[in-house]
């Protein structure tokens, strides 16, 4: 039997203590500073979440507030409106009825002046067919 190689068994040595030196100075530390950055990622992200799902929240919250807005305004225009149009026909009920009340004294006074005209005609008749018949006859007609 041959003797083991001991050249084997110091590559192996030498492999192991690489192995752990590089393991401790390099993967260790950059796996920290990744998982740290994973962790910082994580956590920003989820900050951005809730913000997110805050903007939304607090943005349809407003469009219902304006909605709700939007309808109490119309419903105080439709009132205005209405009480607008109430007063409008008001107002033209009340011209009317002066108007009406002013055509009805003009007319009261028309039949009256032209009752007075028709009076005064009556008794002018008598004098106008004198005077038309004095002319016609060429003589004074009593």
């Amino acid at each position: 039997m041959t003797p083991p190689n001991l050249s084997l068994l110091l590559i192996m040595i030498c492999f192991w203590l690489t192995m752990w030196v590089v393991y401790r100075f390099l993967i260790r530390p950059v796996g920290t500073v990744l998982a740290e950055r994973q962790g910082r990622i994580d956590g920003a992200s989820a900050r951005w979440q809730s913000t997110h799902d805050e903007y939304l929240a607090s943005t349809e919250r407003l469009e219902v507030e304006m909605q709700e807005a939007a309808r109490a305004a119309a419903k105080v225009r439709a009132e205005h409106r209405q009480r607008a149009l109430d007063a409008r026909q008001a107002t033209l009920d009340a011209a009317r009825g002066d108007a009406d009340d002013q055509l009805r004294a003009a007319l009261a006074e028309l039949e009256v002046e032209a009752e007075r005209a028709r009076n005064e005609l009556r008794s002018r008749a008598d004098q106008l067919a004198q005077l038309f018949a004095t002319q016609l006859l060429g003589r004074k007609v009593s």
